[in-house]
């Protein structure tokens, strides 16, 4: 030891890397220095190396699987261990409380050093800090959080805080994260000049108190290229330190914290790689692309590798090596532009479009060129869409794609899961239909390491590659789940399915719930409104969203009725044939006419059975409902099912068939005909019985299948009716798939179809959603179903997606869609809308919930306003809010108008308000006052009235003309206008006068005479002895002067009229209306003159005395108007010369307010669509003590957060008063059947007194909730919200299961399908779960032995049998 000395820093050759996203700073001892000069790697904002060596760098120290030994020479001694045998890491480590964190500190400060010709030493303090102040545990941000027990990690806690959602854009938070977990030592630059400049060398390391001194390092002698406003000025050598040289620092500063901060406060944008990827091909603007490159702040090494592989390629152009200086010149000027707003990238307030349409044809040209390494490889050419779809998945952005059914977008999503497993990290696929994910569990279970998470099954949580329901991952974003923190890739399939009205919102909860690091990719079928979801899910998630679509379907269809034994072409690659249409209209006609006197559809023995189009359901005829078990004598597809029909199957028999044969000779099958009613498939399938469809091979293929399958039913099981008959059918080639088969037939059906033995399906619209098993040809039996609420027509959405079915991949050139047509044919309109027309847009169902509202406030940095205000249901609004942020602005820099008051004491303000406050009691008194019996009386023609002018600033005495009538419900009345200043109005009435008397003008408003209008008005004229006939001869409003007054006739509304008066004058109707008299209106005007005589008014008739007005609140706004007018006579400004004057402007001011109040609430989180709601469900949470008055989160509430089942205020409410303390564990388990039994029209049960009791006291507590919201103004009914979350069809089957009754048994008790009642218990063992998970929480331990005794007893034979998806066959 004593020979060892310490050699100088200069002397011991080392590498300055930067390691992980933070960029912190790594010294590598190196063996073979290329140079004296320490070789310093750049950020990854700067990669200074080829693609090649960047490459090989990233697999030798992130990739390959070795453990790196660093040595400080060539002699030192490597021992060859197998570190990997050896260790043995524990499965729950113990994460440190505290970390040594090194504090800098400026040269000013330091130690001083033992010379005075040395500097100062470089030896920082070290702070020891608590991990949960250096992570930011609360908010799970831009750092990780720590981590929780090993048995939460995938499914998480209640007790653990969601991790922050992505998109969110708090600059304050995330900054005083970076303060804590980065100190000023980390984030300044000073050290790198020192380490360049050759300062000393750090002596102690962080937290030991001695350390060796190595000496100076060494000083790289090189100059700084300085830029100002991006041009270069003189160059600067490193190592000064002079006053020249500061005044360039805070660029370079600048620079560095950028590159060091970018993945953390998104100083720099993210750019916009592949958007113009076509043009910058054709234009070779390599350059332009190297500075965008250069732009990005968020790429890793791995990336800037691929970035300049793929300029490579595209330009074909070997570029050079960029120095140091060229790409700090380049990041100054291109800082420069992105500050003064010229970027490319703009955030979201800049109204940037975050969905970008894919149209490149250079990435499908040079796809293998520019993904060279694929993740995963294909035996097949991909389409255009899966190339792009992949390209952007390899550049690690989000994609949605929206493709025809049938496309390959599975294809896609098998690229994520292989880029997951490719990059160590983990990608979740999420489905609506658990159908979807046993399916796709079995499809990638060979390829990658899969596991399934559904609400009954858990396989392999800890595998690389999850496929679970979209709720299952709410529920672990909303439990803050660690395995979040590993999620690269998140697929949403059927995205359309966001429609759903009950579970659309989940959707969009997952989205705004996602963190940032996770990319997103969706499918859906075609959509009218892509790019307008994409762009409201790249908006909320701060992220780029590429869109890719198909123009046509890989295999095309034609549409065709099938009418009379005929096949009638109506649509071929999207054109309707209308003469295909026309033909079939035709044979309509003439069987109709050959069948004149007859009913259609009667002969012959074809039954008369009313098409869907007729709006009826066929089905409910034979419902039985008063039998105690009628569904097993008409909807199992067993062999006693088909003894026991007679003369119908036989008809329908007659009416399949045909078809049938139709197809099976122009080898159309395999086919599956639509139904949409369980009933309805099962009578079809079972009346073809006479059919035989498969072959001998066939039927040896079906039975060895159906008995490998059933082999796991015990035996009982195996003879149940719905067992037996299935397999009667598919031995025959015929398959029914609906809601009301057991899950392992429909599994079966599902299989068996999916290889082709069977030739004719009859199937609910569920197949076409849950099921990827494709068609030759797709049957309608009607274009009509039931939704739940009313019979409809078919949307083009929901026909598409069930056309899609037709048409095999590889397999056929076409696919063919028949609709059904019995006794008519559909309009053409309806059909063309229907074949062509636009498929349903993509609809926000967001809704509140107080399982959401409750998640919601435990996480600090989003709000349940913040929630509301990413729904896709606010989008639109949200979007515009940079304009009126702008709006705004302009607004409020805009200068008013003051009131300068020649008075000294101004007051108009006051006098203003009583103004508008009195014209509001004026309207709605005169509204009042004009819908009197007694005010009819009055308002006859020549009544004077004391009317609004048009501009709402005075008023006019005038005198009614004619009363409303049918054609026009106005009175007609002349006004005095005032002193007429020009004759340029007199013209109007000579030269009306020579158009006649019996003439009227084109363009003027005429009234029909009053025998058409059917009613007597008399009429008063002076001089004339013809009555009028109700014709106007003017156009409204008519204009005119004389006598030296203006005048005007016009409609008057019932609020313009001010007053009534009490004089009353003789008018000719005749002249002033039919034959426009110049002396009649000299007359009319010369009265008006002189009712008017002083300036005055004459006296107006008295609502409560001449009216007879008696309404207490009409007498009161009365009254109240009379006082404003005497206060408003008191007021200076009354007299005043510039009344009308300032009034104008106080006019101008209230609209420039109100403007603004408007644009400032369209801007709060008042104007949310939801937000009424929202504040009427926290008084509810607040009343029954979910929340506290601070909005915390107390046990109650905790509680509600674990029900996901049922209603969560109706079991929680149920487990705060022990409902279930004095019920054995059947008897709660079966009252626990009502939170999830969905079906409304099922039998009434037989119940046990005990039972009895139990149910009267849920639905008691159910009404009690529902009366309680209704009071804080949630819409909630309350018999409704009680009706719709309980019901209890199955309480006494549930009762019986949990007792060991066989499931034959049970099934006798009710007239529920069996499939429905094997998923009714497979969620109520869920719910068990739940129940149990919060009794631990309310510390009740008899009620968590109770569930889980609950659980085990419905835990048996088939009703959970395993998934054929899942176990194999």
């Amino acid at each position: 030891m004593d020979d060892l000395i310490a050699s100088p820093a200069s002397e011991v050759p080392f590498r300055i890397s930067f390691s992980g996203h933070g960029g912190h700073l790594r010294l590598d001892p190196t063996p073979h220095p290329p140079n004296p000069i320490p070789d310093f790697v750049l950020p990854p904002a700067y990669p200074p190396e080829s693609p090649s060596s960047v490459k090989e760098y990233l697999e030798a120290n992130y990739l390959d699987p070795e453990l790196y030994i660093p040595t400080a020479a060539n002699d030192a001694r490597v021992w060859d261990v197998d570190w990997f045998d050896l260790a043995r890491p524990p499965l729950e480590p113990s994460a440190p409380r505290t970390m040594l964190v090194p504090a800098w500190e400026p040269p000013f400060r330091r130690r001083p050093s033992t010379s005075s010709k040395e500097p100062q030493v470089w030896d920082p303090k070290s702070v020891q800090m608590e991990m949960s102040q250096v992570f930011d545990s609360g908010t799970g941000g831009m750092v990780p959080r720590m981590p929780g027990p090993a048995k939460d990690f995938v499914r998480g806690r209640v007790n653990s805080r969601p991790f922050r959602p992505g998109g969110l854009q708090d600059d304050e938070a995330e900054a005083a994260a970076l303060e804590k977990a980065f100190p000023e030592g980390a984030r300044n630059v000073d050290w790198v000049r020192e380490l360049m400049s050759g300062g000393p060398a750090l002596i102690a390391p962080p937290g030991f108190p001695k350390g060796i001194d190595l000496g100076q390092l060494k000083e790289y002698n090189s100059h700084w290229k300085c830029f100002r406003d991006g041009e270069q000025v003189e160059e600067q050598p490193v190592s000064s330190s002079n006053d020249t040289m500061d005044k360039y620092s805070v660029q370079f500063d600048d620079l560095f914290k950028i590159s060091w901060e970018e993945d953390d406060v998104n100083i720099v944008s993210r750019e916009d790689d592949g958007e113009h990827l076509a043009r910058d091909e054709g234009t070779n603007d390599i350059n332009e692309q190297k500075v965008d490159k250069l732009q990005d702040g968020s790429e890793t090494l791995a990336r800037a590798d691929t970035d300049k592989h793929e300029l490579n390629i595209i330009g074909d152009v070997s570029e050079t090596q960029m120095d140091l200086d060229k790409m700090l010149s380049s990041e100054v000027q291109d800082t420069h532009r992105e500050t003064s707003g010229l970027g490319d990238d703009k955030p979201a307030q800049e109204g940037k479009d975050w969905a970008l349409v894919v149209g490149d044809d250079g990435i499908v040209t040079n796809f293998h060129k520019l993904v060279p390494d694929m993740a995963i490889e294909y035996p097949f050419e991909l389409d255009k869409f899966q190339k792009e779809a992949i390209y952007y998945l390899e550049k690690g952005e989000s994609v949605f794609v929206a493709a025809h059914t049938s496309a390959g977008k599975t294809v896609v999503a098998e690229y994520a899961f292989a880029l997951a497993t490719k990059h160590c990290t983990r990608a979740v696929y999420t489905a609506p239909i658990k159908t979807i994910s046993n399916q796709k569990y079995r499809d990638f279970c060979g390829k990658f390491d899969v596991g399934l998470l559904t609400g009954d099954v858990s396989i392999r949580p800890e595998a690389t590659c999850l496929i679970m329901t979209t709720e299952i991952l709410r529920s672990m974003l909303y439990r803050g789940a660690d395995i979040i923190r590993d999620i690269e890739w998140v697929i949403f399939d059927e995205v359309h399915y966001v429609n759903d009205a009950e579970r659309g919102v989940v959707w969009e909860e997952v989205i705004i719930m996602l963190p940032k690091h996770i990319n997103i990719v969706l499918l859906s079928a075609t959509v009218p409104n892509t790019v307008e979801f994409a762009d409201w899910i790249g908006r909320t998630k701060q992220k780029k969203i590429r869109v890719t679509t198909t123009n046509k379907r890989p295999v095309p269809l034609e549409h065709c009725l099938f009418y009379s034994g005929e096949v009638y072409k109506v649509c071929e690659k999207d054109i309707f044939l209308t003469q295909g249409f026309r033909e079939a209209k035709d044979a309509f006609k003439m069987k109709n006419s050959n069948k004149f006197g007859a009913k259609p559809g009667t002969k012959s023995g074809t039954p008369a059975v009313r098409s869907g189009t007729q709006g009826r359901n066929p089905d409910t005829s034979s419902k039985g409902r008063d039998q105690k078990h009628p569904k097993h004598h008409h909807t199992n597809s067993g062999a006693a099912a088909i003894q026991q029909n007679t003369s119908g199957p036989r008809r329908s028999d007659l009416f399949w068939m045909p078809l049938i044969n139709n197809l099976l000779k122009k080898s159309l099958v395999p086919v599956v005909i639509f139904c949409f009613s369980k009933n309805r498939c099962d009578r079809s399938a079972e009346s073809m019985f006479a059919a035989d469809l498969t072959s001998n091979s066939d039927k040896s293929e079906i039975r060895v299948f159906c008995d490998k399958a059933f082999s796991r039913l015990k035996g009982s099981d195996r003879n149940l009716p719905q067992v037996l008959g299935i397999q009667s059918l598919l031995r025959r080639g015929i398959g029914v798939h609906h809601a009301g088969l057991l899950p392992i037939v429909k599994e079966v059906v599902e299989m068996l179809f999916c290889r082709g033995v069977i030739k004719v399906l009859f199937s609910t619209e569920t197949f076409a959603m849950g099921v990827n098993a494709p068609a030759r040809t797709v049957v309608f039996d009607t274009l009509r179903k039931f939704d739940g609420k009313e019979h409809r027509k078919l949307l083009p959405g929901e026909y598409i997606q069930m056309a899609g079915r037709a048409g095999r991949r590889g397999l056929d050139t076409i696919g063919t869609v028949i609709m059904m047509c019995r006794d008519e044919i559909p309009e053409e309109s309806d059909l063309k809308n229907l074949l062509v027309g636009k498929p349903t847009r993509l609809e926000s169902q967001f809704r509140l919930t107080y399982t959401m509202i409750l998640h919601l406030l435990r996480v600090e940095e989003l709000k349940v306003e913040d929630m509301l205000k990413r729904s896709f249901a606010e989008f639109h609004a949200q979007k515009d809010l940079p304009q009126k942020e702008k709006l705004l602005l302009q607004m409020l820099r805009q200068p008013t108008k003051t009131i300068e008051c020649i008075k000294g004491e101004p007051s108009i303000e006051e006098y203003y308000n009583m103004f508008l406050e009195s014209e509001e009691h004026r309207e709605f008194v005169t509204e009042a006052i004009m819908h009197l019996h007694t005010t009819q009386q009055f308002l006859a023609p020549g009544r004077l009235l004391v009317v609004k002018s048009k501009s709402d600033d005075d008023h006019f005495l005038g005198v009614i003309v004619k009363n409303p009538s049918a054609a026009l419900k106005q009175y007609v009345v002349l006004v005095l206008t005032g002193d007429s200043t020009s004759s340029a109005l007199a013209p109007n009435l000579s030269k009306q006068n020579e158009n006649g008397p019996g003439e009227s003008q084109q363009g003027y408003f005429v009234i029909p005479p009053k025998g058409k209008r059917g009613m007597e008005e008399e009429f008063f004229s002076s001089g004339r002895t013809r009555k009028s006939s109700g014709v106007i001869n003017i156009k409204l409003p008519y204009t005119g002067d004389t006598s030296g007054m203006g005048f005007e006739v016009r409609a008057v509304e019932n609020k313009e009229i001010i007053s009534i008066c009490t004089s009353k004058i003789k008018i000719d109707q005749v002249g002033l209306l039919e034959d426009i008299s110049k002396t009649a209106y000299t007359k009319t005007v010369q009265m008006l003159i002189k009712e008017q005589s002083d300036g005055k008014y004459p006296p107006a008739l008295d609502a409560i005395k001449d009216l007879k007005m008696k309404d207490m609140d009409q007498v009161k706004r009365y009254l109240a108007h009379n006082s404003l007018l005497q206060k408003m006579s008191e007021n200076k400004c009354h007299n005043c010369i510039k009344l009308k004057e300032h009034k104008l402007l106080m006019k101008d001011q209230k609209v420039h307010k109100d403007q603004l109040d408007q644009l400032k609430y369209q801007m709060s989180d008042e104007a949310l669509q939801q937000m009424p709601q929202f504040q009427g469900r926290i008084d509810v949470l607040k009343e029954i003590h979910y929340i506290d008055s601070d909005l915390v989160v107390q046990l109650k509430g905790r509680v509600a957060c674990e029900m996901n089942s049922g209603e969560e205020l109706i079991t929680t409410e149920c487990l705060f008063e022990n409902q279930l303390d004095d019920l054995e564990p059947e008897e709660a388990v079966a009252i626990m059947s009502a939170f999830v039994f969905q079906q409304r029209n099922a039998s009434e049960p037989s119940l046990t007194p005990k039972l009895a009791e139990a149910k009267k006291r849920v639905y008691d507590t159910a009404i009690r909730l529902g009366q309680l919201q209704k009071r804080h103004e949630v819409p909630v009914d309350p018999e409704e919200y009680a009706r719709g979350n309980l019901k209890f069809g199955l309480v006494e089957v549930v009762y019986e299961w949990a007792k060991g009754t066989p499931f034959a048994d049970i099934c006798e008790l009710t007239d529920v399908s069996e499939g429905l009642i094997v998923r009714t218990i497979v969620r109520l063992d869920e719910t068990c779960r739940e129940f149990r998970n919060a009794a631990s929480i309310m510390g009740n331990s008899a009620l968590f032995k109770k569930m889980e005794i609950a659980s085990n007893a419905i835990k048996r034979d088939i009703v959970f049998a395993a998934s054929l998806y899942v176990t194999g066959i």
